[in-house]
């Protein structure tokens, strides 16, 4: 046995009447000795507490708690594992100071036969966050810190320590530690069945060893080895025996080559969905989004160029649905193949990205402001720039109908009909080979009702027979179109500034210009008026600034962060979060319907619950992290907890007042 562990049987023969003056004494003064002392020995450790401060107006720091251990003894992580126990850290710190809970440090596998621990060996620093209020001075910081040390035995062990923070000094060991520590920088798909638990991630580096190390007590078998395996390219999966099947919910930290990344799973989410369901919701949602009000205006085209066609034979009527869905197609396969390409790079974006430039958003605004003022002319559509748009009035310009559906499917990004969104999150997070196919799936529900047009040319004979009432309904779709248009503008006006605003409107004025010039001149005005197109369209890609701000901040709400969900929960604040976009019109309609109403925001401040926004509106790959935390690639996205909850639980995409309400409750 140790001699640590003898000395209190030592003492206690030793001890007597006689001599209980002089235990006493020897007491007091070890007591005196460990209080006093920076860093303490415990008796197979030595402790100390260090701090990162660096100046004494700083209004949040972090103090550590180094361990220093004995070669061969170690101390637990939050889960011990089989057996053990966590350390208890008790603070004093004056009235205005906040120290919160220890953020942990990846833990390392400490295996005794048939059990697994889980804890630290050697050297450790337990970072702690404190914040204080600078009209309250902090002098000192106190603690008194329980562990519990083991070898082939297991030793409580404590020191009482104090940090002088007027002659502290920034230590380089702790500052480490809070880089080192787990981070949320991980894409993970879990699913179950009744024997263990798999989660998929992928990584650009070779991955030798990994572990996953679950918060959670009474739902793993730790004992069991842990399976690693490379399925392709960058994806691996790895398999956790399972306790019980019922698991719902986990969260723990997933060790990649000794690094730690932070999991939080709801397997009755998407993360439990099969590659055939994902299809399934996805031939749902493609074909829902025929039906939304972001692809409308494009979809109105296509209708009128339809009815244009009653007195046209099927195999032209079957050749123009046909271009359209082609059109749908390959824009939808582009699209995923320019996901994983990206992905493969180590970024992270997902759908709608390409509405997060402001230079597309530019371009879009142009287009759909030229569609509509031809729409108001009489101008042949199979001539100059109105080629995107729908043929209407040239029946034999079938690039015309594959160019709308080329403008169908990226006006469609900012709306996500029900069941895509889980569908593309879940498209995202697996290998190429899957991805693909739910990205087709997408594109054969979104043109469902035109391949049905292809096989049934006949069925345009229900629609109205063409007439003189046909330019009037032309020239209405042009009001949507404008409509769009202004819109976008201000998605644009979000994205960059006034002045970028200013040069978008001249672009406008120039373009406005140029298709007045080729419906009304003939000639070399005509041609003029081309240039002019011609010009205006050189000036978007030269001159339209990348992204520089954000959308208007929210007085009401906190800046989201990846790290402000941990720091609320510790701190027991419940919280929503508003996952947003300027070009996100469903976002823009729960704002206006929901969100900003006084019955919720009362309600907010009643129940104390905190009101956090991520602006997605330009590129940001964090947002995209913490969007992919929850299995979503796309938005609108409401997170809320609360105290006493396991998980948090995402909210309905389409909000009122009423059903936010209830779904907080």
């Amino acid at each position: 046995m140790d001699r640590g562990s003898l000395a209190p049987l030592f003492l206690l023969q030793w001890f007597n009447m006689k001599n209980m003056r002089n235990v006493i004494l020897v007491c007091s003064l070890l007591i005196c000795s460990i209080v006093a002392a920076n860093p303490v020995e415990t008796g197979h450790a030595r402790a100390s507490l260090i701090t990162n401060i660096e100046n004494s107006t700083q209004e949040s720091f972090y103090v550590g708690v180094r361990l220093e251990m004995q070669d061969g003894w170690h101390t637990y992580w939050e889960n011990p594992g089989d057996s053990g126990s966590p350390f208890e850290a008790n603070w004093k710190v004056s009235d205005g100071t906040v120290v919160e809970n220890v953020q942990w440090p990846t833990p390392v596998t400490i295996p005794y036969p048939p059990l697994m621990t889980f804890g630290y060996e050697g050297d450790v620093v337990f970072p702690f966050k404190v914040f204080r209020s600078l009209d309250s001075p902090l002098e000192k910081i106190n603690l008194e810190f329980n562990f519990l040390i083991c070898a082939d035995i297991c030793i409580p062990e404590s020191a009482s320590l104090t940090l002088d923070l007027s002659s502290a000094t920034p230590n380089l060991l702790l500052s480490e530690a809070v880089t080192e520590l787990p981070t949320n920088f991980l894409q993970t798909n879990s699913s179950k069945d009744q024997e263990n638990l798999k989660v998929t991630f992928q990584s650009s580096e070779e991955i030798t060893s990994a572990y996953l190390f679950p918060k959670q007590d009474n739902l793993f078998i730790y004992s069991p080895s842990q399976k690693l395996v490379k399925l392709n390219d960058n994806t691996y999966e790895i398999t956790v025996p399972l306790l019980s099947s019922d698991i719902t919910f986990f969260s723990g930290i997933l060790s990649l080559n000794g690094e730690g990344f932070q999991i939080e799973e709801s397997l009755q989410s998407v993360s439990s969905m099969s590659l055939w369901q994902a299809i399934l919701f996805a031939l749902i949602g493609g074909l829902i989004l025929n039906l939304m009000p972001c692809v409308f205006p494009v979809i109105s085209l296509k209708v009128l160029s339809f009815v244009s066609m009653g007195g046209d034979d099927h195999a032209k009527i079957r050749t123009h649905a046909l271009s359209f869905a082609g059109g749908v197609m390959s824009t939808f396969i582009s699209i995923a193949t320019a996901l994983l390409i990206i992905r493969s790079s180590g970024s992270m974006i997902g759908w709608g990205y390409q509405l997060q430039s402001p230079i597309v958003v530019g371009i879009l605004t142009l287009i759909m402001l030229g569609i509509g003022l031809v729409l108001l002319t009489n101008i042949n559509f199979a001539a100059g720039l109105t080629t995107l748009g729908s043929s209407v009035q040239s029946r034999n310009d079938y690039s015309g109908s594959f160019f709308t559906g080329v403008l169908a499917v990226v006006v469609a990004s900012p709306c996500t009909a029900p069941f895509m969104g889980a569908a593309i999150g879940y498209a995202l997070l697996q290998p190429s080979f899957a991805t693909l196919p739910i990205f087709i799936a997408l594109g054969l529900g979104f043109a469902g009702p035109y391949l049905i047009l292809a096989l049934k040319p006949q069925w345009i004979s229900a629609l109205p027979k063409p007439g003189a009432w046909m330019e009037t309904l032309k020239q209405f779709f042009a009001f949507p179109m404008i409509a769009t248009a202004l819109w976008l503008m201000w998605v644009f006006m979000v994205q960059t500034s006034g002045d970028a605003l200013i040069l978008l409107l001249i672009l406008s004025l120039i373009l406005g210009v140029a298709v007045w010039m080729i419906a009304t001149f003939k000639g070399r005005w005509k041609w003029i008026g081309m240039i002019m197109t011609v010009i205006t369209a050189f000036q978007i890609f030269n001159n339209l600034p990348a992204s520089s701000t954000e959308m208007k901040a929210d007085a009401s709400a906190e800046k989201w962060s990846l790290e402000i969900e941990s720091e609320m929960q510790s701190q027991n604040q419940a919280y929503l979060i508003n996952f947003t976009a300027a070009w996100c019109i469903t976002c823009q309609t729960n704002e206006k319907t929901a969100l900003a109403r006084e019955k919720v925001k009362e309600y907010l401040a009643e129940e104390n619950i905190a009101y956090v926004k991520a602006d997605w509106t330009n590129r940001n790959e964090e947002i995209a992290i913490g969007l992919a935390k929850y299995k979503r690639t796309g938005i609108p996205l409401y997170i809320f907890w609360k105290p006493g909850m396991r998980g948090s639980k995402i909210l309905p995409a389409v909000l009122t007042e009423d059903s936010l309400i209830k779904s907080m409750q």
